[in-house]
């Protein structure tokens, strides 16, 4: 049986005319479609409402539900203010993800404060700048205050000599003796002499001048160059004298010799020494430079002072004599106690380790490891501890050297009794080996200062880049903050564009030094080298300059030279990387969206939390921010989850997927989070604080974006009315076809029924068909006068 033909004989059997239960006819009334009251289909046609009625709760889905939770107050058309919309899952997402970025940075601000203050601690204790500074300077304006008197070029007057005042190579020795020996003879209570002072010097060869054959009938002297071998030189001694070791060499080279100022003998002793080596021409025109050396001790401070007294001879004739004093503490530790602060310190760098550790772990372990990498906090937490354990390393290696160094300054002993000089002759040969083995002593602890100062100086440069590592350290921490958060993402997208103009910079600033080297080298001492032209360039650049040096020399050059260089880096190019900046951080600002929220109104939410917290409702359990997030993130993708939470995103809608995933998210109710785990006034008070961030972004609640969003959810919203009309449409005219198939299947039923009615309704011949008089039909046979009221059987 066909299924409509089943249901009318069903309507039949009820005794029903098949007219319940039809669906109504539709018409026209004034206009309008509507249904027709009273008016029926000729044929009962059954609803599948197994199919219609999902359909039906799909398109009041997304056409109603996310227009409604996003935009209006229910009634479409009309545009709410965007603190009392919903809150959408992306929106929700965002905010668990920086709420979470902002707990985790924030909570690395403690350990690096711990780090940080305990460091600066080390370091003013260990470091003891003052006291190192005071007694190195006291033997510094001692030396520099000590002066001799010598004749001058005439010899009818004196003039007082200072060190700084050598101009010829005579008039060293003459200024040891006279100034330097009396100014260390002087008792110092605070200062010692640690034994004597070496003198040393490096020598020439001389050797005859390349000069053309026209000069040399100017100049028929020798030519003192640096190099060659020197060997031995002086006064001819005669074989049973001793051979004086000031005039031998000390190295393999045969170019530098030495001798010691026996400063602790008496005025007289010294002084012969001293002037005798100046008889017999120690120093001389084949001197390249000469060197005094010595080690003071301040006995209450425990401070070493090294001074060294240079003078460089230059082949051109310029003297240039230079003093350095480095300080050296011979007691890292001044007290007990700050043991400790070195314990606390190592506690803390610990720390540091195993934090960036489980960190790395944890990246490895959600599959981010290559994201972990790229990030530059991952390697400035890297070279924090490779730069910190050496620090550690060098400076313990340092301290135990230095206790060794204190061991041999004490079993230094008393020098020899007499000198080469006084001694007897049959004590000089043992006078001589005294002495030698005593200064031997001297010159090791010397030589260790010399080191002692070179690791120093290693352990410096590597606490000063330890301690820029360390503010580095605190823009992680600073990330915690919104604002400042802004100025560190504007930071790091700066970096790419700074790296770039000073390489620029660099070319000019070097082009530019090279230029003024050009011009005023011959002229200005500051400008003779290229290192020292490069130096002068930066005063330049900072305007720490006299002009009318450089306007005396070449007025027209200098004018051009340092107008360009005005024009092109202090104008334009520090202009240039200024407006770069406030440029990258405008583009920040827009992609964000925010400005970020300042320091007073997040103390205010933080300490509005903690109120809250401390409340009966705050105190009711609720699941982590954490584990919310991973549990409405199921299916994101972890790194861009990290990448909002740094706010490494751009809120602008610029692609057809961002409006699209805009558009698409679904709304978030309490429900939604109280499935989850959250308790519901928590859940109640999390959407509230995410609508209002949301509302605090001007371009998430700009009336553009908003715009956007509410066109292109109504034309979705008409896309889908539009398939849901064609696709009843095409269930219709199915519908129809069916009906008329079965209309001409019971029509074809009903015309062979017909058939068999009529056929039945015919008479067989021989029958005729008559009636009685009370009307009622009878048949009767011709042939036979045979009635009947119906046809026998075997007839039909």
């Amino acid at each position: 049986e066909a299924w409509g033909g089943g249901a009318m004989d069903e309507h039949r059997r009820d005794g029903s005319d098949g007219q319940e239960g039809a669906p109504p006819v539709m018409g026209f009334e004034d206009g309008h479609l509507v249904d027709l009251p009273g008016a029926t289909h000729g044929f009962s046609v059954p609803r599948d409402e197994a199919f219609d009625e999902p359909f039906q709760e799909e398109a009041r889905g997304p056409a109603v539900g996310w227009y409604d939770s996003d935009f209006t107050g229910g009634r479409p058309g009309d545009v709410a203010d965007s603190r009392e919309l919903g809150v959408t899952l992306a929106q929700l997402q965002e905010y668990l993800a920086i709420s979470t970025s902002l707990k985790r940075s924030c909570g690395t601000l403690p350990l690096t404060l711990a780090l940080w203050i305990t460091y600066l601690m080390m370091v003013f204790y260990h470091g003891g700048a003052q006291i190192s500074f005071e007694s190195s300077n006291h033997v510094r304006r001692a030396i520099e205050g000590c002066f001799t008197t010598l004749p001058g070029a005439g010899g009818g007057w004196e003039r007082e000599v200072r060190m700084t005042d050598i101009t010829d190579h005579r008039e060293i020795m003459p200024w040891i003796d006279g100034a330097l020996v009396p100014m260390l003879q002087t008792p110092d209570n605070q200062q010692v002499l640690l034994g004597h002072v070496r003198v040393r010097q490096h020598r020439g060869e001389n050797s005859t001048c390349g000069l053309a054959t026209s000069l040399q009938s100017f100049y028929q002297s020798g030519c003192y160059p640096a190099g060659g071998f020197v060997g031995s030189y002086g006064p001819h001694r005669p074989k049973y004298e001793l051979a004086e070791p000031s005039f031998i060499s000390k190295s393999r080279s045969g170019t530098v010799f030495e001798f010691w100022i026996e400063v602790n003998r008496s005025r007289a002793v010294v002084s012969k020494r001293v002037r005798s080596l100046e008889k017999e021409g120690w120093i001389d025109l084949s001197t390249q430079d000469v060197t005094i050396e010595g080690l003071h001790l301040n006995v209450e401070e425990h401070v070493y002072s090294h001074f060294s007294i240079a003078f460089k001879m230059h082949r051109e004739g310029l003297i240039k004599p230079s003093l350095t004093v480095y300080p050296l503490r011979g007691e890292i530790f001044s007290h007990w106690a700050q043991i400790f602060l070195d314990v606390f310190w190592m506690g803390v760098f610990v720390m540091l380790m195993y934090s960036a550790v489980t960190e790395t772990l944890l990246e490895m372990e959600r599959g981010l490891i290559k994201l972990h990498l790229r990030e530059p906090f991952f390697w400035l937490d890297l070279s924090l501890l490779v730069l910190g354990g050496a620090i550690v390393g060098t400076f313990y290696n340092f301290v135990y050297w230095l206790d060794k160094y204190t061991d041999e300054v004490y079993s230094l002993g008393v020098m020899p009794p007499m000198s080469v000089a006084e001694a007897p002759d049959a004590q000089k040969v043992q006078s001589e080996i005294d002495n030698r083995v005593y200064q031997d002593q001297i010159a090791k602890m010397i030589d260790w200062v010399e080191w002692f100062v070179n690791q120093m100086g290693w352990v410096r440069f590597c606490s000063v880049l330890y301690s820029g590592l360390m503010v580095f350290r605190f823009f992680r921490g600073f990330t915690g903050q919104p604002r400042l958060a802004l100025l560190v993402q504007t930071f790091l997208q700066s970096a790419g564009f700074v790296i770039h103009f000073i390489i620029l910079l660099c070319f000019i600033f070097i082009n530019f030094a090279m230029a003024g080297y050009i011009l005023f080298g011959e002229q200005l001492q500051g400008w003779t080298t290229p290192t020292g032209a490069i130096g002068q360039m930066l005063l330049v650049f900072f305007l720490r300059f006299d002009y009318k040096e450089f306007h005396e020399i070449a007025p027209l050059a200098s004018a051009i030279w340092f107008s360009t260089f005005f024009v092109l880096v202090v104008v334009l190019m520090q202009r240039l990387m200024s407006a770069a900046i406030v440029d990258t951080y405008l583009s920040v600002k827009a992609s964000l969206g925010e400005p970020g929220q300042g320091l007073l109104s997040q103390g205010t939410k933080v300490l509005r939390d903690v109120l809250f917290l401390r409340t009966y409702k705050g105190a009711q359990k609720s699941v982590p921010l954490e584990e919310l997030l991973q549990n409405i993130s199921a299916d994101s993708d972890p790194a861009y989850l990290k990448k909002l939470g740094s706010r490494q995103v751009d809120r602008r809608l610029r692609t057809r997927a961002e409006l699209f995933q805009a558009e698409s998210s679904p709304a978030v109710d309490v429900a939604f989070l109280v499935k989850r785990g959250c308790e519901p006034l928590a859940a109640q008070r999390m959407l509230e604080q995410c609508a209002e961030w949301t509302y605090s972004i001007s371009t998430t609640s700009s009336p553009l974006r908003r715009l956007l969003i509410m066109l292109v959810r109504q034309m979705n919203h008409l896309r889908f009315e539009s398939e849901k009309l064609q696709d009843n449409m095409n269930r219709k005219f199915q519908r129809s076809a069916k009906v008329v198939d079965r209309i001409d299947l019971k029509h074809a039923k009903c015309l062979s029924l017909a058939r068999r009615i009529r056929k039945g309704q015919q008479l067989p011949p021989g029958w005729t068909a008559h009636a009685d008089k009370d009307g009622r039909r009878f048949m009767r046979q011709e042939e036979t006068g045979l009635t009947s009221w119906t046809l026998p059987k075997h007839l039909l």
